[in-house]
């Protein structure tokens, strides 16, 4: 029964990005972002505080500026460069791409939490950087890519993995699920303004792959595999990580069968590189 809600939760988590990208076809991508996080936000902060009303508590006023950061980093900051990348990158990088958050949290913990990065994680870094670099390459080429779509991307992981390590140094005293709900409906809402700067380029076709694409993220992505997430890690959170760990081939794989995405030499090569890369990174205890 685990190893069912693993698989499921890495083909419903790694679906994100090419249920994105058929999504932006019928709607800006930060309306899109907008959109789906204030749903969300909404439904998870409904569920914890009128289906479950009187289980939680709400957070005191310092807590909630430690949800702020947090809604700002892992929501908004990374979901907007996301949905800005995927318009510009294949999916199939951008899901590669997705490998980088555990790599930069090595780094800002040794930043932040004074931990010291060991020579196997200087290792594993270097060639799963490498492999990313090989994977750009005929993205690059055949204009799959671009130069500033992948800054952007980048610069997205950087977010959420600055988010990982804040939220590991703070120690919030709620429940994971209080924490996700605050966080994604904070988020949501701080995306607003972005939206509202790009009003000029804002389109929206009330299509059914509009609809679609909105319910596949809202429902499937953000509720269904996070409730198996957490559910899992309260199991055994080293498993938990190692389904997470799968997700960036496994959003690869989709990108291929569903958006037709060519595969190259260079792709599998990278691919391999980045597999390799993250796994000799990834600490035993951690």
């Amino acid at each position: 029964m685990e190893i069912a809600e693993g698989v499921l939760f890495a083909i419903l988590w790694a679906s994100a990005t090419a249920a994105t990208k058929f999504g932006i076809r019928s709607v800006e991508p930060l309306l899109l972002a907008c959109i789906r996080f204030l749903l969300v936000g909404g439904l998870l902060t409904g569920f914890v505080y009128v289906i479950r009303a009187g289980k939680f508590r709400l957070p005191t006023k310092k807590e909630f500026k430690h949800l702020f950061i947090l809604g700002l980093l892992n929501i908004t900051l990374y979901i907007a460069a996301f949905v800005i990348a995927v318009k510009m990158v294949s999916a199939g990088l951008v899901s590669l791409f997705n490998a980088m958050p555990p790599l930069v949290i090595i780094l800002l913990s040794a930043i932040w939490l004074k931990r010291p990065v060991l020579r196997k994680e200087w290792l594993g870094i270097g060639l799963a950087m490498a492999g990313l670099a090989v994977a750009a390459i005929p993205n690059l080429q055949n204009s799959h890519a671009t130069i500033g779509g992948i800054v952007i991307l980048l610069l997205g992981q950087v977010a959420l993995a600055t988010g990982s390590t804040y939220y590991a140094g703070i120690k919030l005293e709620l429940p994971r699920l209080v924490i996700n709900a605050w966080q994604t409906a904070i988020g949501g809402l701080l995306l607003i303004p972005l939206a509202f700067l790009n009003r000029h380029n804002i389109y929206l076709v009330a299509d059914s792959n509009f609809y679609w694409s909105l319910g596949w993220l809202v429902i499937p992505v953000s509720v269904i595999a996070y409730g198996l997430w957490l559910h899992l890690l309260h199991k055994d959170a080293v498993k938990a990580g190692m389904w997470l760990f799968v997700t960036p081939v496994l959003g690869y794989v989709l990108a291929v069968w569903l958006l037709r995405e060519k595969v190259t030499v260079y792709a599998i090569v990278g691919a391999l590189m980045v597999i390799a890369g993250v796994s000799i990174a990834k600490r035993k205890k951690t």
